[in-house]
């Protein structure tokens, strides 16, 4: 069982690490809300722009298809842009050796940022997908609320989106 938890633990705070600082290109989802990038990035920042953005089916998936969670489980704090505040889940330590795709929409006055990294060092895991809402507050951005959820690589429906834990 302490293998498992250690396993889990590993996993969130890499997909907290991956999923820092990318916009998607200009666009909208099936559902209406813009995919526009949120904000210009220069600088550093840049790269993070080039993270290709996270597939629309997977945009569509409902939150109760989730595990909810506290988004300082992942690393994610108030800041002054939604990027800054991803940066724990996106900068390049935790990106490395892996495929991570960020999308970051708006809905109302709140933004949600999609992150779904693969290549994971866990092989039982082939995917994980962090979602967090963010409200915008005179000082900054705040996340409101966060889920996640992992594919499996094996067991008896690999390739399936799951709350569990992977075998």
């Amino acid at each position: 069982m302490r293998v498992v938890q250690k396993g889990i633990a590993a996993f969130v705070l890499a997909m907290a690490l991956a999923a820092c600082g990318q916009n998607q290109p200009t666009g909208q989802d099936e559902g209406g809300a813009s995919n526009a990038p949120y904000e210009e990035i220069e600088g550093e920042d840049a790269e993070r722009e080039a993270l290709p953005p996270v597939d629309a089916a997977l945009l569509g998936a409902p939150n109760d298809l989730f595990t909810a969670i506290e988004p300082s489980e992942v690393g994610v704090f108030g800041a002054p842009s939604v990027l800054e505040a991803l940066d724990p889940l996106l900068g390049p330590e935790v990106t490395e050796g892996s495929n991570v795709h960020l999308s970051l929409r708006e809905e109302g006055t709140n933004t949600i940022a999609d992150i779904v990294r693969t290549g994971l060092a866990d092989d039982s895991v082939a995917a994980g997908h962090v979602r967090i809402e963010f409200r915008q507050e005179p000082d900054g951005w705040y996340p409101t609320n966060a889920y996640r959820r992992m594919q499996c690589a094996r067991g008896s429906t690999p390739g399936e989106w799951t709350t569990g834990l992977c075998p």
